[in-house]
Order: structure tokens, then sequence, then C-alpha cells
């Protein structure tokens, strides 16, 4: 396995109609057996870590040395060290559309992920796996990866993991019940997703300065430039025995009210609209 490098760089015909579908871990006959790797670079994970969690960086190291993934640990920028105003932020834009108040470790978090994308860039990788320190990989993900690669011409980013439950357009069966979809609801939570150089690039050049948090920023890739794809059921989950780093932050009453609740209901429709036509162009690729 190639030595853990510890990178401390500063951040600076018609097709069918769709059918959403809510996920459900049904069973098809993609077997693991019949995937080929795919012949492209060793597929490397990149773990977001704080220097003062030791811990978290241990369980990291010996999860990943079991499952054979080499990775680069990036050192993630604390938000409490943040001094204001922060370099990479637009604070009046975050209050108007989140309605919360600047929280620092949620800014922390978003610079570190960009951090991690430009570290990523900087090698000669065609794929990268993000982690954050508390994801929980299963012992498949391997060949799970494997098949998602096999379908990268409808991806740029595969999100793993998310909080809560949502409504998908799948398009691609995957081993173990698993499903390549389209998610037509928001994703909650980045601590494991896999991007290709073209949506790395993109992140690192346009979702500057930071505007929303890193989750729902992603969840608008549309935007960006780039096209975001997820496999249900999520495989990947969370150490329900450690609590988050990033505290909840005060609400604004007054745009909490009034922007949030308007921006994120335009970005529902702007979701579902880009979202089936990723369907759609999906289905076109697959019947030629």
């Amino acid at each position: 396995m190639e030595t853990l490098r510890n990178t401390n760089c500063l951040c600076h015909g018609a097709a069918p109609p769709p059918i959403i579908r809510k996920c459900e871990n049904k069973m098809n006959d993609f077997s693991i057996e019949n995937i080929e790797t795919p012949e492209r670079s060793t597929l490397h994970a990149y773990v977001i870590n704080l220097q003062d969690a030791s811990q978290r960086r241990e369980n990291m190291h010996a999860d990943l040395a079991i499952l054979g993934i080499e990775y680069t640990r990036i050192e993630a920028i604390h938000g409490d060290d943040l001094t204001e105003p922060i370099e990479g932020y637009d604070e009046h834009q975050y209050q108007v559309l989140t309605g919360k108040v600047t929280n620092k470790r949620a800014v922390g978090c978003y610079l570190s992920h960009i951090k991690a994308l430009r570290e990523f860039l900087t090698s000669n990788r065609d794929y990268a796996l993000i982690l954050e320190d508390d994801a929980i990989l299963p012992k498949d993900i391997l060949p799970l990866l494997n098949a998602v690669l096999a379908h990268d011409a409808h991806w740029d980013m595969v999100r793993l993991t998310a909080e809560k439950k949502g409504t998908y357009l799948p398009f691609a069966n995957l081993p173990g019940g698993h499903e390549l979809a389209y998610n037509t609801r928001v994703l909650k939570n980045t601590a494991a997703y896999l991007v290709n150089r073209h949506a790395a690039q993109c992140c690192v050049e346009k979702m500057l300065p930071m505007r929303l948090p890193y989750d729902v920023a992603l969840d608008r890739d549309w935007d960006f430039g780039f096209r975001t794809a997820c496999v249900i059921p999520f495989p990947v989950k969370l150490k329900a025995d450690e609590p988050s780093q990033i505290p909840r932050a005060e609400r604004i009453r007054l745009y909490r009210s009034s922007t949030f609740h308007l921006f994120h209901y335009l970005t529902y429709i702007e979701r579902r609209i880009h979202r089936t036509r990723y369907f759609r162009e999906a289905q076109k690729r697959k019947s030629r």
C-alpha cells in the first residue's frame, strides 16, 4: 500500500417517462462476478480529518487498510481558527439563502472539501473517492464503485451517503441490490462521494465564494456545469457514536421566513427539471 501523504497546503427516439421511486432494497440480476474493472488509474481516497481528531484518523486508517484502499489525508480547515472576513465566503448571500447566521465550522467544512478536490487535481488520477472521517464503508465498496465507474458516461459525481429518505430516478442496476439514480429531493450530507476531474475542476473554479452549505451547493450541480447521480440504497453510513463536529447555527427569522423558503422552493423545481433531463439523456444513451 502506498505510504499515506499528509497535505497541509492552505485552501484559498423518445425516452420512456421517468419513474420516480422511493429508495428500496430491490435485488437484481447484476452480479459482482460480471463486473469488469475499468482500465483506469487506481481509485484513490482523500480523507478529510481535523488535526485534533486523532481517534477518527486511526479508525479510518484501519478501515481503509482492511479494504485495501490507498488514501491521502487532507488536514481539515478548523472553522474556529478562521478570522473574519473569511476569504472565499460570502456572508450576506449565505444568510439570505439559508436564513442562518454564519457557522464558521460549516465554512471550514466547505473549504476543506475544496482543498481535497484541489489536491486530487494535482494528481494524474481520473477519479477520486472523497471521504469525511466519520464514514463507514461497506466491505463490498470496491466492486460497487467499479460497477458505478462502468456507467461513467452518465455522471461527473456520485453521492454515496445521505441523511434523509428521498425520491429517485433509477437508470442502472448495480450489485448488491443497489441502483444508480438521480435524486429529485435534496441530499443532505457529504461524508462520501465519487468524483471525476471535470466535476472537481468545476467545484474549485465555480463554487467559491461559499454561499450555501456544501451539501446544498453540490445539489445545485447545474449551476456549476457538472452532473450528479447517487447510489441507492446509500451504501456508506455514518458512525452513530460520533457527534457532529458542526453545531447547529442560530436562525435569522426574517430571511428564514422569506428568502430561504423561496430559494429552496425554486431549487426543488429546478432540480426536478434538470434531473429529469439527466434521466432522459441516460435512457437515450443506453438505447443507442
